[in-house]
């Protein structure tokens, strides 16, 4: 079993990659291994209508063991499932598919086809899995492969792989608040190693890109008013590596008649509300992107699902702003982009 964790384990490490980018969809990866016990790939889901983490996994390994790189050219999801159920029926016969998510069922209904059916058609050797699916449109996929004959290693059903199990379901947690309670809200800040956050750009280009990346994911941008006065923002998603969709944007401030002067109210396709009180925060639907200071943070600290903390390894002598705060977390996950590091962090209670 611990084998089992350890190709988990680097599933989850690529998944969180990939997190927010896949909203509405879960963050999910997949591994295969050949005969002999050899990655032959890992890949994750990029994008919500894109190839889920299975089919491009089984698309790599394809092309890996038989030596058919004709399907690495395709890119839509029916294509490659098309081209494996025409070309690959042997070939995974002695392979392992591990996924940090249960396969969507047949019964699943959207813009890809089920995974379930693929795989059940293929007939690997051994699909392991950290964390089962909930949603009621997808659920299921590991109980048609049992049935098809296909061994399947549950993480939650084996006691080894509790923890890596508790891992596969705080990688979910965006996605399933959005199914469970309609919105999700996530607080991002970033700062320097004297957790300094004025005097000009703190973070990376690559986490700056990243930032624009889930901004085009976000249903609302929720920023204070004094964020707008001090930084004049335009709040667009001009560095995103994602098709441009710039959100709607909130902006919570106790000044009535709020200047409408800042760039971000010039941009084009959207909605910019001006909130008063916590009750309208309450009533945004949607993932929620929230980005501000201490105050902003203290008025949504009862609120925020997730707090995503960007850690530059700098320090700046003459700065004088930090966030002067009190609260508590878990890590979640942590990982470095470019040069900062990325701190995945729920409220502790």
């Amino acid at each position: 079993m611990l084998a089992h964790a350890f190709y988990l384990d680097l599933c989850l490490q690529c998944a969180w990659k990939e997190q927010l980018k896949t909203l509405p969809n879960p963050a999910v990866a997949a591994l295969v291994l050949d005969e002999n016990g050899a990655i032959v790939s890992l890949e994750s889901h990029k994008e919500c209508g894109k190839p889920h983490a299975e089919v491009l996994a089984l698309q790599k390994a394809y092309a890996a063991l038989s030596g058919d790189n004709a399907i690495l050219s395709l890119k839509e999801s029916q294509a490659i499932h098309s081209y494996l159920l025409k070309n690959a029926i042997p070939i995974f016969k002695d392979t392992m598919l591990y996924v940090t998510l249960e396969p969507c069922s047949s019964n699943k209904k959207g813009k890809t086809p089920s995974c379930a059916t693929l795989l059940k058609t293929l007939k690997p050797k051994c699909v392991i899995i950290a964390t089962q699916d909930c949603d009621k449109s997808a659920k299921g996929g590991a109980q048609e492969l049992i049935e098809a004959g296909i061994c399947v290693i549950k993480a939650w059903e084996v006691e080894a792989l509790q923890a890596i199990h508790k891992q596969a379901n705080a990688l979910l947690l965006p996605f399933r608040l959005l199914q469970t309670q309609g919105k999700f809200m996530l607080f991002k800040y970033a700062s320097r190693l004297d957790g300094s956050i004025d005097g000009g750009q703190i973070s990376t280009h690559q986490a700056q890109s990243l930032m624009h990346d889930y901004r085009t994911k976000a249903d609302v941008l929720l920023i204070s008013g004094e964020s707008v006065r001090v930084d004049n923002p335009r709040l667009d998603t001009r560095f995103a590596t994602l098709e441009q969709r710039n959100p709607n944007v909130a902006i919570l401030t106790r000044q009535k008649d709020f200047p409408k002067s800042a760039p971000l109210f010039e941009i084009p396709n959207r909605k910019v509300e001006i909130l008063h009180s916590l009750e309208q925060v309450k009533a945004l639907r949607g993932f929620i992107f929230c980005e501000g200071g201490s105050g902003l943070f203290k008025a949504l600290q009862n609120s925020m699902d997730l707090t995503l903390v960007i850690l530059s390894p700098n320090f700046k002598r003459d700065s004088n702003l930090t966030m002067s705060l009190n609260a508590n977390f878990n890590l979640l996950h942590s990982e470095q982009i470019a040069d900062d590091i990325f701190l995945w962090l729920i409220p502790k209670d």
